[in-house]
């Protein structure tokens, strides 16, 4: 429906699980490397469990496209409570069940297709879907079965996949024997914030659409009304879609997303936080996303006139990328900007800037400065993150923006994304300013407010030492 005038080749936001749209944040990560570690491994049994809709299924979906090549794999996705025998559903995942076999013959005809596969030097992967469902008979059923692996490296691995009840099950002293054999386990977190909205562009670029579409403060909206759960995130995008596609509006605001989400709950049915509370916004916040509309509508208009992407920058003749000249004079007009005070007017043209990939760096570095002398400190920590995005390799300018960003992140009382952020800087450049001291005070003992915090302590302003760095100071 909304996909031609929206520039997407698919939907990006539906709930059928689709490895092709699997996001690779830190919870997910973290998940996919733990299961590959129990895979290589050899672990007999592997449990990953997680919240309704925190991408478990899509997860596996994953793990079974990376090695199908390299196992012989079953799934098992319809466990229920009135479940009386695992056997029949595991031949059948391997499509050994052919006709309906006792429990004698059943355990028989899966022992002899082990022994074919360990003959044919190929081991196999036994994947359990929803296995919450499965009681203490079942699990034990899965531990006898499990007995068949008599080698030092097993022929047959086991995943267990499933909501919290999994883990509470697990924890009984009945099965106290099926635990001891778990080697590795995984609980999914939903995401916080920097991931849901790294979620939601990596899905629209997916789906054919590399410009953004959902303002910043639209996108960290939809985390606070989802609490950072997939599937519901997909739901509320989903539905933002159709009412801005109804409304022909060109991108995704926060009032879109409000809209959208308060009708979804009027009848209670979609679990979203309170909407009321998690989408108003303050007159700052209104100010700066309307900057922001402005400048994707500026980049929208210059797109649609065939002047270059923002990644087409002009090569030099050394083959060296180098800025626009129209990109120089929106970071130069910035700058004048900034200077004289004008900082949400100095926002909307260093936003212009960021779209050329030669000065993303610096003007989203200028774009968390001026946003944290509007008093927008959580806003800043997104236009910092997005700089560093653009300049990944360590050197002195990002080392600097990364002070920068932990410093925000502690006058927020962060505490553990600014350690991240100083230990970091602390491997890379171990006598950088006073990062030592603030590692050991951030470990040591509970933050006090750094709020008013202007200086470091070398007695200059930690804010305006970027701009040497970023040639700011004319």
């Amino acid at each position: 429906m909304y996909e031609r005038f929206y520039h997407l080749t698919v939907k990006p936001f539906t709930l059928v699980p689709n490895p092709d749209f699997l996001y690779r944040g830190e919870t997910h990560r973290l998940a996919l490397t733990t299961l590959e570690y129990g895979i290589l491994n050899h672990a007999g049994f592997v449990v990953l469990t997680g919240e309704p809709g925190m991408g478990k299924t899509t997860l596996i979906q994953q793990i079974l496209a990376e090695h199908r090549n390299h196992f012989t794999t079953g799934l098992i996705t319809n466990t229920h409570e009135g479940m009386e025998t695992l056997l029949p559903w595991i031949l059948l995942a391997f499509g050994q069940n052919d006709k309906n076999l006792d429990k004698l013959e059943g355990f028989h005809a899966f022992q002899q297709f082990l022994g074919k596969e360990a003959a044919a030097k190929r081991r196999v992967l036994l994947i359990v879907d929803e296995a919450q469902n499965l009681g203490a008979n079942l699990l034990e059923e899965l531990r006898l079965l499990s007995n068949l692996n008599k080698d030092k490296a097993p022929i047959l691995q086991i995943i267990l996949s499933g909501q919290p009840d999994l883990r509470q099950l697990l924890q009984r002293k009945d099965l106290t024997q099926f635990a001891q054999r778990v080697m590795v386990d995984y609980s999914l977190e939903p995401f916080k914030e920097e991931d849901s909205i790294g979620y939601i562009a990596h899905r629209l670029r997916v789906a054919g659409r590399e410009e953004p579409l959902f303002t910043d403060e639209a996108a960290r909206t939809i985390h606070r009304l989802t609490g950072g759960i997939p599937r519901l995130i997909n739901q509320l995008c989903d539905t933002a879609l159709t009412y801005g596609f109804a409304e022909e509006a060109p991108f995704l605001s926060t009032r879109i997303v409000a809209q959208a989400a308060k009708d979804r709950t009027k009848g209670g049915i979609l679990p979203l936080s309170n909407t009321e509370s998690l989408t108003a916004m303050t007159p700052d916040q209104k100010a700066a996303e309307q900057t922001e509309l402005a400048a994707l509508a500026a980049r929208a208009a210059s797109t649609s006139n065939e002047v270059p992407r923002r990644d087409d920058a002009v090569p030099t003749s050394s083959g060296v990328a180098t800025a626009r000249p129209d990109t120089n004079e929106q970071y130069e007009r910035g700058l004048s900007l900034k200077k004289a005070g004008s900082y949400k007017e100095a926002l909307q043209a260093f936003s212009l800037a960021a779209q050329d990939a030669a000065f993303t760096f610096k003007a989203m570095a200028q774009v968390g400065i001026c946003l944290k002398s509007l008093a927008q400190p959580e806003e800043a920590v997104t236009a910092f993150r997005k700089s560093l995005q653009a300049k990944r390799s360590a050197s002195p300018d990002t080392i600097q923006v990364r002070y920068l960003l932990a410093r925000t992140l502690e006058s927020l009382e962060r505490a553990d994304d600014a350690l991240e952020q100083y230990r970091w800087i602390g491997r890379e450049e171990p006598s950088f300013k006073d990062v030592a001291e603030r590692l050991e005070r951030l470990n040591g003992r509970p933050i006090r407010s750094t709020r008013n915090e202007a200086a470091s302590s070398d007695g200059s302003s930690w804010v305006t030492q970027l701009q040497r760095i970023l040639g700011a100071s004319k």
